[in-house]
């Protein structure tokens, strides 16, 4: 340290050798590239010099993570408790140390090993400086309680609140006033939980992350300003999801992402400018009428979508109710953009062809091939005398994923590029346990084409 110190004092030369470019940077920059490491590591970077020592006392993001600062000690042999002392009295010292007044984002986390006096004093001491980002992790024994420097934090626009488990309560007075941006992972949520969505006034993107709802039985997110929802759910948390009811009823909604288990009921209303409609069903035993119902009904609120996703779950449990989708049918207008995961075989080719002819306007066809089961030999794709508007004018684009290079796969296709007249390409993505073969390509290409202008593409697999 004390070499790289009498480097740096000695007079650069004209021909570049030995100047600090790095030092030079404006502080923005110096700040910004900083503000990727943990604040520990920031501060060794004061003894450099007095500019050091001047960035880090001015740095606007500061990252606290007792996972990163317990490594280090762990391989010096402090005992867990010392170790969770110096990271409490490092977090104190940076917080008085600092003179940053205007934080850009302050993240903090610290496991189970503190109390609720300690991460209070931490997240009082950022939302003091008008902090516009918190990122905070940790586990309380008890309910963790949105306390007032939180709500009354006029700067804050982005909270991440990662609770491991712990029940999140909410404060009597609400604010909030200019947050935007609502991540919360792994937490309880309780009765009162809906209240935070509808209160905050501004409140434009709202994720939950293996979130849990315990005694919950209606998760109600009501909110004029949203734009963006997000629920995903990944963990073995089917019961809490079962026994609980889902409203999401926000007029300017444009993304709407549901990758969870199914909910009781999931009711959506006054979706009047969704855009994306994102439906993943996550460890769903069987695909039953209820579920099939549920998917209706849902996709029945969101007609104007201009995208549509739908998992395997979703298409099956379609087709247990095919009779009562076709006699109750739903017009997508404004339909581009389809994705499905299927398989290839009679029961969810019924239904992606039942959605075609509800697109009319469909662009885009993208397919996500499952395990793959055969059908009659008489079941034809499609009756020729029936019309759909969207082969016939609209449908440019056709990807079929995981392609294993399978009889019915192949139908599909040939089905495809016989009866989409404006199709421009055709996209075959190879599984990644398939063996791939120049046999498929020729003989796709040796398939009847009704448009001139399609271009067939075969890619490898890609696992990104």
């Amino acid at each position: 340290m004390k070499d790289m110190m009498e480097k740096s004092s000695k007079k650069p030369d004209f021909l570049g050798e030995g100047i600090d470019r790095i030092s030079n940077l404006p502080d923005d920059i110096l700040h910004n590239i900083l503000s990727y490491l943990y604040m520990f590591d920031v501060v060794k970077l004061s003894m450099l010099s007095k500019r050091w020592n001047y960035i880090w006392k001015t740095m606007p993001y500061l990252n606290f993570d007792i996972n990163h600062f317990g490594f280090e000690r762990i391989r010096r042999r402090h005992s867990h408790w010392v170790m969770a002392e110096k990271f409490k009295e490092c977090i104190d010292w940076v917080l008085i140390s600092q003179s940053a007044n205007n934080l850009v984002c302050f993240k903090l986390c610290c496991g189970g090993m503190f109390d609720e006096g300690d991460i209070y004093r931490w997240i009082r001491g950022a939302t003091t400086r008008n902090v516009q980002e918190l990122v905070l992790s940790f586990r309380l024994a008890e309910p963790f309680e949105l306390s007032c420097c939180f709500v009354t934090c006029e700067s804050l626009r982005v909270l991440r609140l990662t609770l491991h488990g712990s029940i999140l309560k909410l404060p009597n007075h609400f604010g909030f006033n200019q947050l935007k941006l609502l991540h919360l992972v792994e937490v309880e949520l309780s009765n009162e939980t809906s209240c935070l969505f509808s209160e905050c006034p501004v409140l434009q993107k709202l994720i939950l992350r293996n979130c849990s709802f315990g005694t919950t039985t209606m998760l109600d997110i009501a909110s004029k300003s949203l734009v963006y929802v997000a629920v995903r759910n990944y963990v073995n948390n089917g019961k809490s999801y079962s026994e609980c009811n889902i409203k999401i009823s926000c007029p300017n909604l444009k993304v709407l992402k549901y990758r969870a288990p199914k909910a009781k009921d999931i009711i959506l209303e006054n979706l009047f400018s969704i855009e994306v409609v994102q439906i993943y069903f996550f460890d769903l035993g069987d695909a039953t009428e209820e579920v099939g119902m549920l998917v209706h009904t849902m996709i029945k609120n969101v007609r104007s979508t201009s995208a549509l996703k739908l998992c395997i779950y979703s298409i099956l449990g379609l087709h247990k109710v095919l009779r009562e989708v076709r006699n109750s049918p739903v017009t997508f207008y404004r339909l581009k953009s389809l994705n499905l995961t299927v398989r290839i075989d009679e029961v969810c080719m019924r239904v992606m062809m039942l959605l075609l002819k509800c697109s009319p306007n469909l662009e885009v066809l993208d397919l996500f091939s499952v395990e793959n089961y055969g059908w009659d030999e008489n079941w034809m794709l499609h009756d020729p005398n029936e019309t759909i508007v969207c082969l016939e004018s609209h449908l440019k684009s056709i990807k079929l994923n995981d392609f294993k290079h399978e009889e019915n796969e192949m139908e599909l296709l040939r089905f495809s590029l016989k009866n989409a007249r404006v199709l421009e390409k055709l996209t075959i993505v190879w599984d990644g346990c398939a063996d791939i073969s120049e046999e498929a390509s020729e003989e796709v290409s040796m398939f009847p084409r009704a448009s001139s202008d399609v271009v067939v593409t075969f890619l490898d697999f890609d696992p990104n």
